[in-house]
């Protein structure tokens, strides 16, 4: 799984930003404007996630002193509700400040992005599903230089029910029609057979996903050993939904 770290998961949410780690921390010795908000955006990271292991832990006392009050109930057992109005208050105050730190750490970090640029490299991270890690996380390397490999992370394989977590599922080509997706799980196949070429694709996410949900579909009962010419209008119009 990719989006690990609490905070780069929520900046990957709030801004479509996925980082491999806290870029920001390079900067934080820097005295000048850029480094005062590397540092600002450093300890909010830093605040964020302790109230996130916060939260957790106070809905996870919640949640047992629920499971406690339901058993009493199946045994006819009538007592006072104990510690509930306490454990509920601190569930809301860890709700509202996880809340604000939340808004204050995207803030942080697009003040910081705004003066930090990240440079295009030969390798980089897209959500699957724009504003949404849990659909996970495809990483994509260069190879040549208007097409990637495409490789989904374990979150992103659990999603879409695939045996592929960390591996090659194809590649995504740009081209004056938009993004062409090809599916195949090893480079010396993609020219031959076992290459299945895809619908084109409006943008970048889509064509990643239209990848998984091919070999989803190729692992599935419904596949019938068809190539993706063979399947019906509705079948591709979800490939690359």
């Amino acid at each position: 799984m990719f989006l690990t770290d609490p905070a780069l998961r929520r900046i990957a949410a709030d801004t479509n930003d996925v980082l491999p780690e806290h870029l920001w921390r390079h900067d934080t010795a820097t005295l000048d404007p850029l480094g005062d908000l590397a540092r600002l955006l450093h300890r909010t990271a830093r605040d964020f996630t302790d109230s996130t292991t916060t939260l957790d832990q106070t809905l996870t006392r919640l949640g047992a002193l629920a499971d406690t009050t339901r058993h009493r109930l199946t045994s006819h057992a009538d007592g006072p509700l104990t510690g509930y109005p306490h454990t509920l208050t601190d569930v809301l105050t860890a709700r509202e400040r996880h809340r604000l730190l939340g808004t204050l750490l995207t803030a942080c970090y697009r003040a910081w992005r705004s003066h930090r640029p990240i440079s295009g490299t030969n390798e980089r991270h897209l959500l699957l599903h724009p504003g949404d890690p849990a659909q996970g996380v495809a990483t994509l390397r260069r190879h040549p230089d208007r097409t990637w490999l495409v490789m989904p992370d374990a979150e992103a394989a659990t999603a879409f029910d695939i045996p592929y977590a960390n591996r090659i599922v194809g590649e995504v080509t740009d081209t004056d029609q938009g993004w062409t997706p090809t599916a195949y799980t090893d480079p010396r196949h993609r020219h031959g057979p076992m290459a299945y070429p895809l619908p084109d694709c409006d943008d970048l996410p889509t064509a990643c996903r239209a990848l998984l949900r091919w070999w989803q579909l190729r692992h599935s009962d419904a596949w019938r050993n068809r190539t993706p010419a063979q399947l019906t209008p509705t079948e591709l119009a979800h490939l690359t939904s």
